[in-house]
């Protein structure tokens, strides 16, 4: 019986292993992806609006909302019509460039300084999936550093300014004519076949940003701002002049 039993054991515990082994899917390809996304995006943009009505109203201080055209809805204009397009280079693993699209949408364009893709942002956020459920939110302004977030959350955030703000007797600032838009992103341009927290491998992305405050940033305090020698060539790499394994815009020298 005790033979019988390890026997049973091992043979479950090998099945187990196989079932696994065989649950395991192989890395994506760069350029195969990026066309599936696309199009994921698109059907979401061609069959979805925002509330681009309260924010036609300059009295209004409106929150960005995506919702389905379809009943009362039916005659609204669809996000594919209302946002800009622009396409950004990704390098695979090869060292070939893919080409990936972006999509932004300025709901409201903002009244100060529009940020680099390497600056510090003062922003509340919600990102979502394309299922629109939340996978992300900070409700409370927080500060980002766009060197140290996903690349099409960094490209994206120069369509938008900040805005302005008064501080109260409690030195409770109040904000307004700030950007608010919404930035959507292929998985190349996010967390491509990492599954991260709620998001899960493979997923398009997008975000909805209000956008409060800019900060100009030198990160290595070389008198360079970190824009000018952060990704010259546009590979979405850090750039390492000296090959020093310092990227540019942290290595003083």
């Amino acid at each position: 019986m005790k033979k019988h039993f390890l026997l049973t054991v091992s043979l479950f515990l090998l099945l187990t292993f196989c079932s696994k082994e065989e649950e395991v899917e192989p890395p994506r390809e760069l350029s195969e992806q990026v066309v599936s996304d696309e199009q994921s995006l698109e059907d979401f943009l061609s069959t979805h609006f925002y509330n681009y009505e309260d924010f036609q109203n300059d009295a209004l201080q409106a929150e960005l909302v995506f919702d389905s055209i379809a009943g009362e809805n039916a005659e609204k204009t669809p996000l594919i019509n209302q946002v800009k397009k622009t396409s950004i280079r990704v390098k695979n693993n090869d060292g070939d460039f893919v080409e990936h699209p972006l999509y932004t949408l300025v709901a409201r364009e903002g009244i100060g300084e529009m940020p680099t893709k390497a600056d510090s942002t003062y922003l509340s956020y919600e990102g979502i999936l394309l299922n629109k459920n939340t996978f992300d939110r900070s409700v409370a302004p927080v500060w980002f550093d766009l060197t140290s977030v996903v690349r099409g959350f960094r490209e994206g955030m120069p369509v938008l300014k900040s805005g302005e703000f008064t501080v109260d007797e409690n030195n409770i600032p109040t904000f307004s004519n700030f950007g608010q838009g919404a930035i959507f992103l292929p998985s190349g341009l996010g967390y491509f076949g990492a599954p991260t927290g709620m998001i899960p491998a493979y997923s398009p992305l997008i975000f909805k940003i209000n956008l409060y405050l800019v900060k100009r940033t030198d990160h290595d305090g070389d008198g360079i701002l970190t824009v000018d020698e952060y990704d010259r060539d546009g590979d979405g790499i850090p750039d390492d002049t000296d090959e020093d394994g310092l990227p540019d815009y942290v290595d003083p020298d």
